[in-house]
């Protein structure tokens, strides 16, 4: 049966090929236009046999434009642009379904509040088969939500059809060690086929006084029925992460102890645990040769509680720079816990019609949360609302779209992809009193929201295309704007109304692509506006992050890669992305930042650069890459850019991968890895943000480092 798939209609056949062998590492990432938009993908084979290095969001560094960093190889406290955009304006899928956070956006709960979840793992390398990136705001059919600036798109791990299993293991420097095991059940007589995977992952002291762990159990099954035209699938996964939480340091500390320091745990810590777990349920079917119907059901949970602690024997200085909040009453413990709880069905009718597509369809969503913060006497006292609590707060959103899209094809050469979809968003808020609400309080509003697509492309030869889009799409306010209307209530007067509109970006971009048998190019250019551009501030006298809007700005850019194939096993690849945004409008706050049309910004690196070559000969494959990051300005805590910036800095990595020649019985390889990160063990910041000290009277830096160099090896035994 065929089934209209992102990008293009596909043949879906009664099970999946992942479990296909890949020749080399697959690392070259071209960019490509797809429906007009610009799209990057990595495929299985550069996803898998680097976990012990890399995770599901570092891994996107091989994407043109992107920069993700982490503090250790698991995930924790990520920070992820594409093209400059912030994670919590990219919008994020797993098996076609949004997996960001509803209420704060971002992969793991945004990247600007500080009650953020800092070790949440929503996704692992080993539960995916590939992963796309879209640049710029995606076509309608596309179920992101809020990816203004781009959609990330995590494809499943599905099972194939013959059996196979394997286990593996590994360790590395700062005592980091995986191991797990995978097995694949192949066809059964019913054609159903199941794929199971448990890994276990921890790491040390990458930086001081912050050992992690994780675990993840993953399981897909894929059932065809009526001959292949229908197909129903099933995918569970479950990823839990606990570990002591690295803190941004203040500069001046890194600079006097070395760029690994962390926080004694006699003066601090915080410790952290979270779950993400989710199911999915789909079903494609082919009605008759004009109709497709496509069906997904899926519900997911999160969970984090992080124990922070504060010794309240000492000042909330050391060495003279400020750590965390100082906590209530003196307490030394609080605890933080934020609670989701999501369920949403997707459908799509696809009316094929010659060659050309039309596709029908909605999503809905709703999302419950419950976020609380305790300040404790000790780890096991009680939280009593209205007592001992910052806040105690509980909220929904329902968010849902309704949308046509159209893909038609003019002479063979010329696909023009018209499109529009309305999107709708109802939230509420209930803070209870507590020491950030004194009287408690109720909020909320909703949005609805129409954008057009306009996507086309038109091979110009059998090796050139061309292709461009014109897009708008909205973001809705994070939860964080909901704050500042509770926190204002008084006895005598409810909170004020949410002042806060939606993002918006009107998006235009245009691309070209060369493929032939041994060379692959690309280039695009985009030119992105944005109006009520989101901006967040930290409010250091009651430890609240609040959004708003902050101006008008625009994203200018230009993206280039390229790949060649001389031939023996040799491929050489290289990327370039320069990226400028600016503020177009004055615009200040209530928290006395201002900024002015022309000034930069924040955290938006002048350039990304990469380059590598790989190697397959024999039984060997090998791999070395660099990548660049240009340097970026710093952003204050009050929400504006500063007039300092984080230098730039590169990393330079490598890979070795031996296939052992065995002949023992009912083992079908042994194949052993070497993975090198940071080969020169670069120290760098990769991350920066200006505080104003306590006494309201200067200004100091936090930063957070790059890792230093690692080394590991891992063996895995495939039967």
């Amino acid at each position: 049966m065929v089934v209209a798939e992102h990008g293009k209609v596909v043949k879906i056949a009664s099970v999946s090929k992942t479990g296909k062998k890949h020749k080399g590492r697959g690392r070259p990432v071209v960019m490509g236009g797809v429906h007009g938009a610009p799209v990057a993908s990595l495929v299985a084979a550069a996803l898998h046999g680097d976990e012990m290095a890399e995770n599901a969001q570092t891994v996107l560094n091989s994407m043109p434009g992107t920069n993700v960093t982490s503090t250790n190889p698991l995930g924790t406290r990520p920070h992820i642009s594409v093209r400059g955009f912030s994670g919590t304006q990219l919008g994020y899928t797993f098996d076609g379904l949004p997996i960001g956070d509803l209420f704060s956006g971002g992969l793991t709960g945004g990247n600007n509040n500080y009650a953020s979840l800092y070790n949440l793992v929503p996704v692992t390398l080993g539960e995916s088969s590939g992963i796309n990136v879209i640049y710029g705001p995606a076509e309608p059919s596309v179920d992101s939500v809020g990816g203004m600036g781009g959609t990330v798109e995590y494809m499943p791990r599905l099972p194939g059809k013959t059996f196979s299993a394997s286990v593996f293991g590994g360790f590395g420097s700062f005592d980091t060690r995986n191991y797990g095991a995978e097995v694949n059940t192949g066809a059964s007589k019913n054609g159903g086929a199941l794929f199971l995977r448990a890994a276990h992952h921890s790491t040390g002291n990458y930086l001081e006084n912050s050992p992690d762990r994780g675990n993840s159990f993953y399981g897909a099954y894929v059932l065809p029925s009526r001959g292949g035209r229908s197909r129903f699938s099933a995918i569970v996964l479950y990823n839990n992460n606990s570990g002591y939480i690295p803190a941004r340091m203040p500069a001046a500390l890194l600079s006097l102890y070395g760029p690994n320091y962390q926080w004694p745990q006699s003066f601090t810590y915080s410790y952290g645990q979270a779950t993400h777990e989710m199911v999915v349920l789909g079903y494609k079917t082919e009605m008759n040769r004009y109709i497709l119907l496509d069906s997904k059901a899926f519900y997911a949970y999160t969970r984090s509680d992080q124990l922070t602690y504060q010794n309240p024997a000492v000042t909330p200085t050391y060495d003279g720079n400020i750590t965390y909040f100082p906590y209530g009453n003196g307490a030394p413990y609080n605890r933080y816990i934020y609670v989701t709880r999501t369920a949403g069905l997707s459908e799509a009718v696809n009316l094929m019609l010659g060659p050309d597509t039309v596709t029908f369809g909605g999503f809905g969503a709703a999302s419950i949360y419950h976020s609380s913060q305790y300040w404790l006497a000790s780890p096991g006292a009680a939280s009593v609302p209205g007592q001992n609590d910052a806040w105690d707060e509980h909220a929904y959103r329902l968010y849902g779209k309704i949308y046509a899209q159209a893909e038609l094809k003019f002479l063979g050469a010329l696909t023009i992809v018209p499109g529009v979809k309305e999107e709708y968003a109802d939230t509420a808020i209930n803070d209870i009193p507590g020491a950030y609400y004194p009287v408690g309080a109720s909020s909320g509003n909703n949005y609805t929201e129409p954008s057009p697509y306009l996507g086309a492309s038109y091979k110009v030869t059998r090796d050139v295309k061309v292709y461009g889009n014109v897009a708008q799409a909205y973001k809705f306010p994070n939860i964080s704007a909901y704050y500042s209307a509770d926190s204002f209530a008084t006895p005598t007067s409810p909170p004020p109304g949410i002042s806060v509109l939606p993002e918006r970006v009107t998006s235009y971009q245009i691309g070209v692509a060369f493929r032939s048998r041994r060379t692959a190019l690309g280039a695009a250019f985009y030119r992105q506006y944005f109006a009520h551009t989101f901006s967040s501030v930290y409010d250091a006298t009651n430890g609240l992050t609040y959004e708003y809007n902050y101006g008008a700005s625009r994203y200018t850019g230009l993206d280039l890669t390229g790949s060649y194939k001389p031939g023996y096993g040799l491929k050489i690849y290289g990327g370039w992305s320069l990226q400028s945004a600016q503020y177009t409008s004055n615009a200040t706050n209530s928290f006395g930042s201002s900024v002015s049309a022309g000034d930069p910004r924040q955290y938006t690196p002048h350039y990304l650069a990469n380059i590598g070559v790989e190697e397959r000969y024999a039984r060997v494959t090998g791999a070395l890459w660099a990548n660049f990051v240009g340097s970026q300005v710093i952003g204050t805590s009050a929400g504006g850019p500063t007039t300092g910036s984080v230098p730039a800095y590169r990393t330079v990595n490598a890979s070795l991968t031996y296939t052992l020649p065995i002949h023992a019985p009912g083992i079908k390889s042994l194949k052993a890895s070497l993975n090198i990160t940071n080969i020169l063990n670069s120290h760098a910041y990769i991350y920066e943000k200006q505080f104003i000290y306590p006494s309201g009277t200067g200004t100091y830096n936090e930063a957070e480092p790059m890792m230093p160099r690692f080394v590991g090896v891992e063996l895995t035994a495939t039967f």
